[in-house]
């Protein structure tokens, strides 16, 4: 089981209550968490409030001048540490996300995958969670090779796809790619074929390097898998 960390900006200050729901609050001390309708629990961290914490969120999406007043007068984080083993672990944990952020929080920034979301931005880009993983995966482009980051929280190796591959969404190719492996566990062995409907069939084939020193917070143990048009 990978581990992941959730941040939260809230509104309040760090030794002040956070109320989940009416009967879950977030005390100065608590330690552990669980949130209505999800059965993980939660590691808690509370910490003081950073400076410039908007533009971790601009790196990652286009904020509007609102969001980023009101993420920048933060008074405190909420952390939020766990670990995934399923597609229904993740279900659940999306859904103690939206309650975070339907109690007050202000964004979720998740560390594993540099992905940083606005509430607004999160609960767009999860919709109908038919796609659960997509608001827990980054991209990063290198020379002519778009990468996935993050999925090594999933005990899955990252993904990546040539620029130039014949295809109109490359994310759309990585993120259905990834749901096949995570989701409907789809083996993610060198040489996997994964049908990605009107996208095609894509092969894997192991990268023998990856673009990313192993002390480097991309770095994924899980290696790097390049996806082959059939």
């Amino acid at each position: 089981m990978n581990s992941f960390v959730l941040a939260f900006p809230l509104t309040v200050a760090q030794d002040e209550p956070f109320a989940v729901t009416p009967n879950v609050v977030v005390e100065k001390d608590t330690a552990n968490l669980m949130v209505p309708g999800c059965t993980l629990t939660f590691k808690v961290v509370r910490k003081e409030a950073v400076s410039g914490l908007s533009d971790i969120f601009k790196e990652h999406e286009e904020i509007s001048a609102e969001d980023t007043a009101a993420i920048d007068s933060h008074k405190s984080l909420l952390f939020l540490l766990g670990g995934l083993k399923s597609a229904t672990d993740l279900t659940m944990v999306n859904t103690a996300i939206l309650k975070v952020l339907s109690a007050g929080a202000l964004g979720v920034y998740m560390q594993q995958s540099g992905a940083a979301w606005t509430a607004e931005g999160f609960r767009e880009e999860l919709g109908d969670g038919e796609f659960p993983m997509d608001p827990w995966m980054n991209y990063l482009e290198g020379g002519d090779v778009l990468y996935t980051l993050g999925l090594e929280t999933f005990a899955l190796p990252d993904l990546c796809i040539s620029k130039n591959a014949d295809v109109q969404d490359l994310r759309e190719v990585l993120s259905v790619v990834a749901d096949s492996l995570f989701v409907e566990g789809v083996s993610s062995k060198s040489g996997t074929e994964v049908d990605c409907g009107e996208c095609g069939i894509y092969a894997l084939r192991q990268e023998t390097k990856s673009p990313f020193a192993k002390d480097d917070p991309e770095y994924n143990r899980q290696g790097i898998m390049r996806l082959l048009k059939r």
